[in-house]
């Protein structure tokens, strides 16, 4: 292994922690259920039916 392969792997390893950061979350983070879209009056609000977490109130941005 090579310090341009390490370099290569950090960088797209940063590609891919930016891409899901900025992403939507696709479970609950608190105990793992799917997430289920909210009624369309409330648009672009995502939550989990067993816990009450919703998106984006109680999504923080995961940091580095």
């Amino acid at each position: 292994m090579s310090w341009y392969q390490l370099l290569d792997m950090l960088k797209q390893n940063q590609q891919e922690f930016e891409y899901f950061a900025n992403e939507p979350p696709q479970a609950c983070p608190l105990c793992g259920e799917p997430l289920v879209p909210g009624p369309p009056s409330a648009a672009a609000t995502l939550f989990c039916r067993f816990d009450g977490w919703q998106f984006p109130r109680d999504w923080v941005r995961p940091e580095r």
